[in-house]
């Protein structure tokens, strides 16, 4: 859906580097004319300094601009998309040579989402409008909030212009690239989720002390290693195993891991995580990075966006591996996006837990 978003502007005046050259070479034009006694030199340099004039008074003054950009909400990264401008001249004469820019606000570590739009309109006469149209593809997920629209006329000569720029209000959500979903089963013919077929079984409300009676089946081996206390697992209602997307991107040197297998592996765990929401399986989106560090999404629309937002994930903590492994167990699975710079024991973790509780542990990246 297109959307029209107006911006809140500012003006500046511009001078080229070329314009202190210009006024040098007339200053020394002048010197060695008075020194020699000859006129031609005052003649070229009163050209040079009039140039620089010229330019500086057809921009002197503010102009008047409405500008309005019209681009869609959400696009998906390799589908491309068109943005439309439209620039009324609300004053003064008409202003040739204008150059508009526009551009969504980049991420962390400096990575844009859409490449700019830079647009040249020949003349915009008084009282009169253009509109421009660009089609542009994005090249990385994420979300911008803002977009920056750059106005810049251009005075004659090219020696000064007058630029308004500003922010407009085009936020814009990138989701991760189109990908054929995971064929996810936990035994021959046996999808995930009860939608598919599984015949229910017992959710995780937590771990606790073993009892006589215990099934060695319900032990939670991870907690006896890391404590040396016998604990199986608590199970309440009965339901079917969720799917989990558990994301890993601990940063490098503080800065997001740029890994093109990682975003391959967002965008087949997106694709599989929609799959199995429409086919009505609970899906939870786990990446220690904000909030509480997991999401339930209501519906797909804010499923994708958790997969747009995520950058940097850090390992998660006890607390969040339960919390997936509480959804994941006894007929669910855990679909596992991580960055090459997850460590490998970690890995190791996670599917001993999954075992332990009965879920499957599927990487998206096809590693093992």
């Amino acid at each position: 859906m297109n959307t029209p978003a107006r911006r809140r502007s500012r003006q500046r005046l511009r001078a080229a580097p070329s314009v202190w050259p210009t006024l040098a070479g007339a200053a020394g034009l002048f010197v060695y004319a008075a020194h020699e006694d000859l006129v031609w030199p005052q003649i070229i340099g009163c050209v040079l300094v009039g140039l620089v004039v010229t330019s500086f008074a057809a921009v002197a003054k503010p102009v008047r601009f409405d500008v309005d950009v019209g681009a869609p909400t959400r696009a998906r990264v390799g589908e491309p998309f068109e943005t439309s401008v439209r620039i009324a001249n609300q004053g003064g004469g008409a202003r040739c040579g204008v150059v508009v820019r526009h551009r969504w606000r980049r991420r962390q570590g400096g990575r844009s989402l859409v490449p700019e739009m830079v647009a040249f309109v020949d003349v915009v006469p008084r009282g009169g409008e253009r509109r421009l149209r660009s089609t542009r593809t994005p090249v990385a997920r994420g979300v911008a909030s803002a977009a920056d629209i750059e106005v810049e006329i251009a005075g004659p000569f090219g020696l000064f212009s007058r630029i308004s720029s500003g922010v407009s209000s085009n936020r814009l959500v990138v989701l991760p690239a189109s990908a054929s979903p995971l064929e996810m089963t936990t035994g021959p013919d046996r999808h995930v989720g009860a939608a598919a077929g599984l015949t229910p079984d017992a959710d995780v409300r937590g771990v606790r002390d073993w009892r006589s009676g215990d099934q060695i089946s319900q032990v939670h081996w991870r907690s006896v290693v890391r404590t040396g206390r016998m604990t199986v697992v608590e199970r309440d209602t009965r339901s079917a195993g969720s799917l989990v997307v558990v994301v890993v991107a601990p940063p490098r040197r503080g800065r997001p891991v740029r890994d093109a297998a990682f975003e391959a592996a967002i965008s087949t765990a997106a694709a599989t995580a929609v799959a199995a929401h429409r086919r009505g399986v609970q899906t939870c989106f786990v990446a220690r990075a904000e909030g509480a560090g997991f999401r339930h999404p209501a519906d797909e629309s804010a499923l994708l966006e958790s997969f747009a937002r995520v950058e940097v994930a850090l390992v998660p903590d006890d607390a969040l591996i339960e919390h997936a492994l509480s959804h994941a167990a006894w007929g669910g699975a855990i679909v596992l996006v991580a960055a090459r710079t997850t460590p490998p024991q970690w890995r190791a973790t996670l599917r001993a837990g999954a075992d332990a509780v009965g879920a499957l542990v599927i990487d998206a990246a096809g590693t093992s």
